[in-house]
């Protein structure tokens, strides 16, 4: 199978960490703002995680997962691009 078989997806992904010289609450207050979510909803989805790994956005687009992970970090969550590669269905 050659890389052309294949199709890479990017992951942004939080780890549970958030950066520093930020508080949880206004990184919660930045949430509830860029995704429309309540406090009760970002609580559970950001930090109540059991895998303390939460996938924010699935792209094949790299252009769009770096403008996400832009947007996540400067709310104060520290984020990561992860590449997923997946078999590319005919």
């Amino acid at each position: 199978m050659s890389a052309v078989d294949k199709e890479v997806n990017y992951s942004v992904v939080f780890m549970g960490e958030i950066v520093t010289g930020f508080d949880k609450k206004q990184v919660m207050d930045n949430l509830v703002s860029i995704t429309r979510l309540s406090n009760e909803e970002v609580e559970k989805k950001f930090f109540k995680s059991s895998a303390g790994r939460v996938v924010i956005k699935k792209t094949n687009d790299l252009e769009k997962a770096r403008r996400y992970h832009g947007k996540f970090s400067r709310a104060g969550l520290a984020v990561g691009i992860q590449m997923d590669f997946e078999e590319a269905v005919s």
